[in-house]
């Protein structure tokens, strides 16, 4: 008999009503990027998208990606100020800021002990706030952070001169950061399933899904969700044997865990069930990857979504942003650009 851990219960939120399953995400228009993984507007409209070590920037939908700047090291994050200033946040904590041409703006050391900035936000023209999800570039954080209580992810603000304060530490694998209707900061974190306020206020909870970046959108917000969460994995949570015994013996890539690509392998855990039935994936079928974008509104309460279920390949959505008056996403799974539409809240 394994031991059991009393622990929280799972989300309450389940998929169904607006959040029923559909196909938006694979039904919607793309455009092929390289490693695509966060979202941004220019001070010009031109959307700017994360493209491995490279920025590009779109000025409309459907035109080619063009070069904008070009990193050391792998983008993690893009932030703009209302002034025009783009953040850059870099694997391995690295940050780098510009003017809207594109030049590199002295100043912005980040604090040397920062692991990993995932998202950013500019509080004013001379101070930014960074998330530090605590997960370094070489870790795989869809396939630990469920399996880890650590809560070593925080908020940092940061000033040019290099001024560095802690808005908030102790954060379990935090993913995004935006300001709420009265102006305070919510974070979102990943297997918590929950939008918290930087003063400790839980805004919403129970989502149905691994927490990716939270955007403001007109009246709302857009969640866009890495996987959604999978009863096995809740169940293992309060069998804490079979789950020691998986950590000391298997390669993280294996674990029973969410998973950003929607490949199929006999050397994955329950995939068997997804690889064929009558000679198809069915889109009910057990997958660890999923496509998912929550809309929410004032409230941070869910009023629809947009799916990619076991059947389709655009999973793993890190970043959705309303964007010349529709709704773009990233699909790391597939890795494209996704246009899922006219900007709104609702159905």
């Amino acid at each position: 008999m394994f031991a059991r851990l009393n622990r929280k219960p799972p989300p309450a939120m389940t998929l169904e009503g607006v959040l029923g399953p559909n196909g938006r995400l694979d039904r919607a228009d793309a455009i092929a990027v390289d490693a695509p993984g966060a979202l941004a507007c220019a001070e010009d409209g031109r959307l700017l998208v994360s493209s491995g070590c490279r920025v590009l920037t779109l000025a409309r939908w459907g035109e080619t990606p063009a070069p904008w700047a070009e990193l050391p090291a792998p983008v993690t994050a893009l932030a703009v100020s209302p002034g025009g200033r783009v953040a850059i946040g870099l694997a391995g904590g690295g940050l780098s800021v510009r003017d809207a041409a594109g030049r590199s703006l002295l100043g912005w050391a980040p604090p040397v002990d920062l692991v990993s900035i995932v998202d950013c936000l500019f509080l004013s023209e001379e101070e930014i706030a960074l998330v530090d999800c605590g997960y370094g570039a070489g870790q795989d954080v869809l396939s630990r952070a469920p399996w880890e209580e650590a809560a070593r992810g925080r908020v940092v603000a940061l000033t040019r001169d290099g001024g560095a304060t802690t808005l908030r530490a102790d954060l379990h694998c935090p993913m995004g950061l935006c300001r709420d209707a009265e102006g305070g900061l919510v974070v979102s974190e990943l297997e918590r399933a929950r939008l918290l306020g930087l003063d400790g206020v839980v805004r919403r909870a129970g989502f149905p899904g691994y927490l990716g970046r939270v955007r403001p959108m007109g009246t709302g917000y857009l969640l866009a969700c890495l996987a959604r969460r999978d009863p096995l994995i809740e169940f293992l949570k309060t069998e804490t044997a079979f789950i020691a015994e998986m950590k000391a013996t298997i390669d993280p890539h294996y674990w029973i865990s969410p998973r950003a690509n929607p490949e199929f392998s006999h050397d994955f855990p329950i995939e068997l069930g997804a690889t064929r039935l009558f000679g198809e994936v069915k889109p009910w079928a057990p997958s660890f990857s999923y496509g998912l974008v929550i809309e929410l509104d004032a409230a941070m309460m869910p009023v629809a979504s947009a799916h990619s279920r076991a059947n389709g390949y655009r999973h793993a959505v890190t970043d959705a942003i309303p964007w010349n008056g529709d709704l773009i996403a990233v699909s790391t799974g597939s890795a494209e650009l996704l246009n899922l539409g006219p900007e709104k809240v609702g159905p």
